[in-house]
């Protein structure tokens, strides 16, 4: 073959081919063969190579290796002398990875590198035909190859490089396409380009009969190829189905843990309450314990030592000095026990109610830590039902404890105040901004007890905290307490 007829193809053969045209007839005859099974492919190009050999001429295969070792073993199945043909140069297996290195420059199809590489490897092969200007049958999988790397434009330009080297050479060209790499929205119009580049079209598997005509073969695969991007579709829109479903199935999984916790967060809630209601009731109990029973002892026995230091002229010195410290040590037990039982449960918040004993508490409080407490209630505030005013008298309680107030540095404003529906507590803490680290929201946990002291009254509580300090908002609804009397 004239080396002149290698490489660069005239100008004019350049000019006429088109990508979105069915080709024209010429010398050689350019087929692509769609397929879904790789063993159904390996058995039409098994045929395919068979009936070059089995005719005389010779027989190109490239493609990938594992076509490669199958086409190979078929062939030997079906009989070819495969031994023979590749020993004359009849029978050429490439890897198609490969060969398309050597064909890409700067990652397309080159021209000149196809025409130098393809042309030889056809001439040669020409040659050791039985028969004289034999057409070589060719195989490839380069196409393919470059389409399922998504380099569309390589796979069409090489398909036109393969039609403008028929003008030079005499060959047969098959291409192998997976039908299932055209599986997108976007691939009919590029499976319609690929079509347009051959001179016939072999549907895949179930439409082989070779009585079809190429019209009908072409419409064929496409309808082929529309199945699969609908089965894409199908198969994309079952798994989005399975992972909202799976979705659905963790959320109500999480639902379930939320609704665990929040049922053990109430019950949490409920045995706080409970807990603080029976503390409550023990201090109060032991309260009264301790005013009606020991007190009462007490202060009996302070008047037997009474009755005895009257007659201490009697008794001899030494007991005389046993009988005056034990009656100081009893009129101290009797003061600290009084003291005690007035912490645990002040008797005057059942005798007269909030106001006053919130009156004395805070004077007491003052004394005891030189604190700064300025308290303010309202001269309408009337009683209210006994839990309700242990618990305003606990939370002030809680509240001037949580304070840690020092001499000087803290300011507390004590506000209790009450409308027809509503009775309203205003703790206020105000504290140099040095100290402002203290009022952290840190702090606020520390108020778990008040919160749920106000919980069980179907009361709200507000914590806010600033570097100046803190404060303590609590309403409670006695729309229909009125003044309730103990």
């Amino acid at each position: 073959m004239d080396s002149g007829k290698r490489g660069v193809s005239p100008p004019e053969i350049y000019e006429s081919a088109s990508l979105f045209q069915p080709r024209t007839e010429s010398d050689g005859q350019h087929d692509v063969q769609f397929y879904f099974d790789d063993q159904f492919l390996i058995k039409s190009v098994s045929a395919f190579v068979r009936d070059a050999l089995d005719a005389g001429t010779s027989a190109i295969v490239v493609a990938t290796r594992s076509h490669c070792v199958g086409l190979a073993d078929q062939l030997r199945r079906d009989g070819a002398d495969l031994t023979s043909a590749i020993s004359r140069g009849r029978y050429i297996a490439l890897d198609a990875a490969e060969t398309l290195e050597r064909l890409l420059l700067n990652g397309s199809p080159d021209e000149f590198r196809f025409g130098e590489c393809v042309g030889d490897l056809i001439s040669s092969s020409a040659h050791a035909a039985l028969h004289q200007n034999p057409r070589v049958s060719i195989y490839g999988d380069m196409v393919s190859i470059l389409w399922q790397r998504r380099d569309i434009q390589g796979a069409l330009r090489l398909e036109e490089l393969w039609n403008r080297l028929a003008a030079h050479y005499s060959f047969r060209l098959r291409c192998g396409c997976p039908i299932t790499s055209f599986d997108r929205e976007t691939h009919p119009d590029l499976f319609s380009r690929i079509v347009c580049q051959h001179d016939a079209v072999i549907p895949a598997e179930g439409f082989a009969e070779p009585a079809l005509e190429n019209d009908h073969s072409r419409t064929v695969a496409l309808l082929q190829q529309t199945e699969q991007v609908l089965k894409s579709e199908v198969t994309e829109r079952l798994a989005v189905e399975a992972q909202v479903r799976e979705v659905q199935s963790q959320n109500q999984e999480l639902i379930k843990e939320l609704r665990k916790h929040e049922a053990i967060e109430e019950e949490l809630r409920r045995f706080t309450r409970r807990l603080l209601t029976a503390r409550d009731e023990e201090q109060r109990r032991i309260a009264v314990e301790l005013h009606e029973n020991t007190a009462q002892l007490l202060a009996a026995l302070s008047v037997y030592f009474a009755v005895l230091h009257q007659e201490k002229a009697s008794l001899n010195p030494r007991l005389a000095k046993a009988v005056a410290s034990s009656r100081s040590v009893s009129d101290s037990l009797l003061s600290e026990i009084r003291r005690l039982s007035h912490l645990l449960h002040p008797p005057t918040l059942d005798d007269m109610g909030l106001s006053i004993a919130l009156k004395d508490y805070i004077d007491d409080f003052i004394k005891s830590h030189g604190a700064r407490v300025e308290l303010e209630i309202s001269e309408n505030l009337g009683r209210f039902d006994h839990n309700l005013e242990i618990t305003v008298f606990r939370i002030v309680e809680e509240a001037l404890a949580n304070a840690s107030p020092r001499s000087g540095t803290v300011f507390t404003a004590v506000r209790l105040t009450r409308t027809a529906a509503v009775l309203m507590l205003s703790i206020e803490n105000h504290q140099p901004s040095q100290t402002g680290v203290e009022g952290s929201p840190r702090r606020e946990t520390r108020f778990t007890g008040i919160h749920e002291r106000v919980m069980e009254h179907g009361g709200s509580v507000q914590f806010t905290s600033n570097p100046s300090g803190t404060r303590l908002a609590v309403k409670f609804p006695v729309a229909n307490a009125g003044n309730h009397p103990n």
